[in-house]
């Protein structure tokens, strides 16, 4: 599967489909609006023709990556200073159509 942000400066290409997406309503996710894939580093390729920035906060433990030529919010690489190695996708890169067919599990990240 293949997403890429408004401009199409930052390519995503997935291994699999998701089964599902993430909805989480900590004070960054409910900011950004995004709906979360979550899969290992080595099953999501991130490429790109100029250069991404990110954003990391609080206890440093997540990038979150954005185009910054469009502004699209794309994906986040948890740190070493994380537990787990995660690359989430944002698929609301994905078209409506593939969007509206994968399950939401909303995600309680305010209460802790």
């Amino acid at each position: 599967m293949k997403l890429t942000c408004h401009c199409g400066n930052v390519t995503l290409e997935l291994s699999t489909v998701p089964t599902e997406v993430g909805e989480c309503n900590c004070s960054i996710c409910r900011r950004y609006a995004a709906s979360w894939a979550y899969f290992s580093p080595v099953q999501v390729q991130v490429r790109f023709t100029k250069q991404t920035v990110f954003y990391c906060w609080g206890d440093k433990e997540v990038e979150f990556y954005r185009c910054n030529e469009c502004g699209c919010l794309t994906h986040y690489v948890t740190t070493e200073k994380c537990a787990e190695e995660i690359l989430a996708v944002n698929m609301r890169m994905a078209e409506n159509e593939v969007l509206s067919g994968i399950p939401v599990r909303k995600i309680d990240g305010a209460s802790y």
